[in-house]
């Protein structure tokens, strides 16, 4: 059965700065791509979930997005299954602008993965850079890691706290995070209750 490790984006794997509105601003961390290829090579898919609230805000498209995907896409090899990403905020107006399932910390984005790619949670692992990235796993049987490369981990940690949330791990980076992973062992999904056809 293939594993699944779902990645945020900014600040797990590229430099946190912002809103990244162009493919040029993409700054990957070095070794993130090495990173990915191990946990593949291991017999992981790699899911990247994000919140992509610019595109509410009108910072930039889904047109933006994609490219600056395709980009990030190929410095990592080719190596993601897929990118989801959530473009709404309930702050803005217009199109994207409402209360939706799929934001960070809402767990809408891990379960449009399960239904894309009949995958299982119990084999799963998120990692996560804010609080809100690991609290989207919190009801989910997920294996989470905190990443300390994005966000200043003094507050997203202290988030964790009051949430009563405590990560599975907590590592430096991505690399570190993946050599935790790749040392734990494969956890037996349930079998499937769907019926047969």
């Amino acid at each position: 059965m293939t594993r699944t490790v779902f990645l945020d984006r900014d600040g797990v794997l590229n430099r946190e700065v912002g809103f990244v509105s162009r493919p040029e601003m993409l700054a990957v961390f070095p070794g993130a791509a090495a990173a990915l290829r191990r946990l593949v090579e291991a017999g992981f898919q790699v899911i990247i979930i994000t919140n992509q609230s610019g595109i509410a805000r009108g910072l930039y498209s889904e047109q933006d997005l994609a490219a600056i995907h395709a980009r990030l896409h190929r410095e990592l090899f080719g190596l993601p299954r897929a990118y989801l990403h959530c473009p709404h905020h309930p702050d803005e107006r217009g199109v994207y602008g409402f209360a939706c399932e799929c934001r960070k910390p809402l767990a809408g984005l891990l379960h449009q993965a399960r239904e894309l790619f009949s995958l299982r949670f119990e084999t799963a692992f998120m990692v996560g850079d804010s609080a809100r990235d690991l609290l989207a796993a919190r009801s989910l049987p997920i294996r989470t890691i905190y990443v300390r490369s994005g966000k200043p981990p003094a507050a997203e940690l202290q988030s964790l706290a009051a949430a009563n949330f405590t990560p599975h791990h907590v590592a430096e980076d991505l690399v570190a995070a993946v050599d935790w992973i790749l040392l734990q062992p494969a956890i037996q999904a349930p079998p499937s209750t769907k019926s047969p056809r």
